[in-house]
């Protein structure tokens, strides 16, 4: 796959743990949006929003130098919910239900590891060639 499918597919797939279920995503994907309304949210909210934003705007522009950077870093940023609602998943609830965060978060997973992969492929060979 393309590397630009790969990170429209990686933004999509985040939202689609945001709004499904009545986990992380019941209420988080409404504070993605709603949290810009309120003063105590705004920063956060706008964090994230950022980071998709800036995913998508990448996503259709040639690679550029410190892009594999910017989206090791703004994946880690949206991995922290996830991590954090596996973790209170598996310990408090000891694996009891929600099912639907880890159907929706394993692809996520999955598609921003092969992009992030993807992306160091294909610097590491622009600069290559930049060096002929």
């Amino acid at each position: 796959m393309d590397v630009k499918i790969l990170k429209v597919l990686t933004v999509l797939a985040y939202v689609f743990i945001t709004w499904t279920g009545t986990h992380l995503g019941g209420t988080f994907g409404y504070y993605i949006i709603f949290g810009l309304m309120d003063i105590h949210s705004v920063l956060f909210s706008a964090l994230f929003l950022l980071i998709l934003i800036s995913f998508l705007y990448s996503a259709f522009k040639p690679i550029k130098k410190y892009d594999w950077h910017v989206f090791l870093l703004g994946g880690i940023v949206l991995c922290v919910p996830i991590f954090y609602h596996t973790h209170v998943v598996l310990s408090e609830f000891k694996n009891r239900g929600d099912h639907v965060f880890f159907l929706t978060a394993c692809p996520f997973l999955i598609i921003y590891g092969i992009t992030v992969f993807r992306i160091k492929r294909s610097a590491k060979a622009e600069n290559k060639f930049k060096s002929l």
